[in-house]
């Protein structure tokens, strides 16, 4: 009966600690990116291995040459894995952090609920 109470008391504590729901929050922020990260950047990847880069032609004639589709395609498709690498590494440092958050939220709870040590007298 005493353990419940203490970790209803301990729960409560935890709830209402502001480093413990902010790195929940970033934790599952993180966590969301990293996922989602991880199965764009696959997809992109696919696309890339079959779509084929065409060299543009070059010369002096061709200051400004237009892009075909195909070349637009692939070049879009390489900005796209871009940003889905920036979102996992993102994905990544934000769970980082949230895990200190929570960690350093259930550390400062637990050393404030433990009662003082009396240190003995010489």
């Amino acid at each position: 009966m005493a353990t419940a109470a203490l970790s209803r008391v301990t729960l409560n504590a935890l709830t209402r600690s502001g480093l413990v729901m902010a790195g929940i929050l970033l934790l599952g922020v993180g966590l969301g990116d990293t996922i989602a990260g991880r199965s764009k950047i696959a997809q992109y990847q696919q696309l890339l291995r079959t779509t084929e880069s065409v060299e543009a032609p070059t010369g002096p004639a061709s200051l400004f040459p237009t892009a075909s589709e195909h070349q637009e395609r692939y070049e879009l498709a390489r900005a796209k894995l871009a940003f889905y690498e920036l979102l996992l590494s993102a994905g990544h440092i934000l769970s980082a952090v949230g895990f200190a958050l929570v960690a350093a939220g259930v550390l400062r709870i637990r050393f404030r609920a433990s009662p003082p040590v009396a240190l003995p007298q010489r």
